[in-house]
């Protein structure tokens, strides 16, 4: 129980971290993301959308499809992956399995910049597919 609320509390912390990642205002708007492929774009959000299930993708699978993280971080017996796109920041945790498998639990997108609306998952798994 104590070690399930320690990561709970790392989790949060986590989230709460990654909502810190934004720009400075008198910063200039950055050049477009290019454009993802529709079959790459496609790919990425069913990866995302199986988070949780228990046929999730591995922590590997994942950092295939989307290239190294710009943070990782392993508390406990959980990790975390954050992706700092164009317009989202990508927070994704990860739980061993019954193998002992790292696999994607949960997926937190969020804004990069103070007073812009969170994009969807959607959004940010083709900004992943079109990072690549």
């Amino acid at each position: 129980m104590v070690i399930a609320m320690r990561f709970m509390a790392s989790l949060a912390a986590l989230v709460l971290i990654s909502a810190c990642a934004t720009a400075a205002p008198s910063a200039p708007a950055a050049p477009a993301a290019p454009a993802a492929r529709p079959d790459e774009s496609s790919r990425a959000s069913q990866l995302l959308a199986a988070a949780g299930r228990s046929n999730a993708p591995s922590r590997a699978d994942i950092e295939r499809a989307f290239g190294a993280p710009d943070i990782a971080r392993q508390d406990g017996a959980g990790s975390a992956l954050t992706y700092r796109l164009q317009s989202c920041a990508l927070l994704l945790v990860f739980t061993a399995d019954e193998r002992s498998v790292m696999r994607l639990a949960q997926v937190h997108p969020s804004a990069r910049r103070a007073n812009e609306a969170s994009p969807s998952l959607d959004q940010c798994a083709a900004e992943a597919a079109a990072r690549r």
